[in-house]
């Protein structure tokens, strides 16, 4: 099960492929406009792995939604200082001037209205300062120790551990990815991972931010650590099996959900209004509508991972395009907490990226930074600023900013929500969650 392929190969063939080589109908694979692939291990099998059983976390019907603003957000934008001088010092034409005012000290960009009310609602938490030492300024190099949280890849993801240690090969849809092709943070040694993409598979766009060429290399040897599930019949035994029989009954509870909506929940019309829509677009707000209708679903994963929606990589023009994508982000996040209605005490989202940007502007935008700042929002949030906002007067010696915290809190405040108490069999070592859930 664990043998190598070089490269990650498309599995939209396809799902009917599959689905025909086990002996099961068809319908099931048709009438969504997307592509739902399961994806195993492919890369070489090697070090200490857990398995089903041996982590302790009880999700509780929880569902956690982590939404990746690929390129690197400029979190000095987002999250404004109103008070500190230096900041208009480094950024005199860039700097936000009508910030939502927060708390008299830190205000948020104005695209983020909705986001603000939320606030104010005591349901976003603004974890400040995230980064680790020694920063990797590329997009590729930052984002893998981030995907994997322990350094780099080759080791799976850390969302691909706590799969490893919680469901195993029993359940291919408790965690599922939304976007262009399947997150290496997903990737576990001993569990499956679910995308849905467009009905081809894998786009062959790669996303706008990857350096190229060397980016793009790293990117698909990334994607070649995954591998289709075997289709071929003769291995379909024991756990394989079982999970082909979970995937075929979920698939059709996906299209239900995705095609008629959940019409018996007043909470969710916006969603179900919007039932035809064909979920090939990878804007935020498409993205996020989707995530709702699965959390709605009867296959309700515990983990909803939506990449590819955005290019944050501002080195230019940021002034208007940063607000749009704020804007988008902003939408995206309303809609769909709007959408979940009363389902949304049991869902909380955090963003992630895979660095910010540098303090000061290099005329028209930003070019790759460190530390950042993240949200975490839902209603089971207590609102707030967590953790110290780094210093502006304090730069590193490439004039960046200091990381107050590192990153890796986030991921195990993400996991605590999740029931997850034994942070170090997940990150590698047990990092403090923020003390954020009400």
């Amino acid at each position: 099960m664990n043998t190598h392929r070089p490269h990650a190969k498309r599995a939209d063939v396809s799902r009917r492929d599959f689905l025909r080589k086990v002996g099961v109908g068809t319908a099931a694979t048709v009438g969504a406009g997307y592509g739902l692939s399961v994806w195993e291990w492919g890369g070489e099998s090697a070090g200490a792995m857990m398995h089903a059983g041996e982590l302790e976390a009880d999700a509780k019907g929880r569902t956690l939604v982590v939404v990746e603003m690929g390129g690197g957000n400029d979190g000095l934008n987002t999250v404004v200082p109103l008070t500190d001088g230096r900041y208009r010092d480094l950024r005199p034409t860039l700097a936000v001037t009508d910030a939502i005012d927060l708390d008299g000290e830190f205000g948020l960009h104005p695209s983020l209205a909705k986001l603000a009310k939320r606030y104010d609602d005591n349901q976003v938490a603004i974890v400040q300062g995230l980064g680790y030492d020694d920063p990797d300024l590329s997009h590729f190099g930052s984002f893998a120790i981030w995907w994997s949280a322990k350094g780099g890849t080759g080791g799976g993801g850390w969302l691909g551990a706590y799969l490893d240690g919680t469901v195993g090969f029993d359940d291919p849809l408790a965690a599922i990815a939304i976007g262009p092709g399947p997150s290496p943070a997903l990737i576990g040694r001993q569990s499956f991972a679910t995308t849905i993409a467009n009905s081809d598979g894998l786009q062959p766009q790669l996303p706008a931010w990857i350096d190229a060429p060397t980016g793009q290399d790293d990117l698909l040897a990334a994607w070649s650590d995954f591998t289709p599930a075997k289709v071929d019949p003769s291995t379909l035994v024991g756990q394989v099996q079982r999970a082909v029989g979970l995937t075929v009954k979920a698939r059709t509870q996906l299209d239900q959900a995705l095609t008629d909506g959940p019409e018996s929940d007043p909470g969710a019309s916006n969603a179900a209004g919007r039932r035809n829509t064909r979920y090939q677009d990878t804007s935020v707000a498409d993205s996020l509508l989707l995530a709702a209708q699965l959390v709605q679903s009867p296959a309700k994963p515990r983990i909803i991972y939506v990449n590819g929606v955005g290019d944050f990589d501002t080195h230019e023009g940021q002034a208007e395009r940063h607000s749009i994508l704020l804007q988008q982000l902003d939408g995206g996040i309303d809609g769909f907490f709007t959408a979940l209605g009363k389902d949304a005490d049991k869902v909380t989202l955090m963003t992630v990226s895979e660095f910010g940007r540098r303090a000061a502007e290099n005329g028209s935008g930003t070019d790759h930074g460190t530390a950042n700042v993240h949200f975490v929002v839902g209603p089971g949030v207590q609102g707030g600023r967590y953790g110290e906002a780094p210093s502006l007067s304090d730069l590193d010696q490439n004039n960046n900013l200091r990381h107050t915290n590192d990153f890796r809190r986030h991921y195990a405040t993400g996991l605590a929500w999740l029931g997850v108490h034994d942070t170090a069999a997940v990150l590698g070592e047990d990092f403090k969650a923020f003390s954020l859930f009400k």
